[in-house]
């Protein structure tokens, strides 16, 4: 199958309307319709998970030593 990525503008009768390119066989096709979130921008993403940390902060801090020790004693158990 063979797939085309078209913009489209949906009209206040919520319809669109679209133009393949000549060569597009005729014949069944499914469409699939991807309208953005308001919510989907990786910028209010990357807010809201920060936001997230500030409202619920870390209950321990781990030293650069813990950490590494836990990570050669997870990497151990892989054999």
């Amino acid at each position: 199958m063979h797939t085309l990525k078209i913009k489209a503008h949906i009209d206040s009768s919520h319809r669109i309307e679209i133009q393949l390119p000549i060569d597009t066989p005729e014949g069944d096709a499914d469409v699939i319709v991807m309208i953005p979130s308001p919510y989907s921008s990786k910028e209010k993403g990357l807010r809201s998970f920060f936001d997230n940390l500030d409202r619920h902060p870390a209950q321990r801090l781990y030293s650069k030593e813990e950490i590494d020790a836990y990570l050669a004693e997870e990497r151990a158990s892989w054999d």
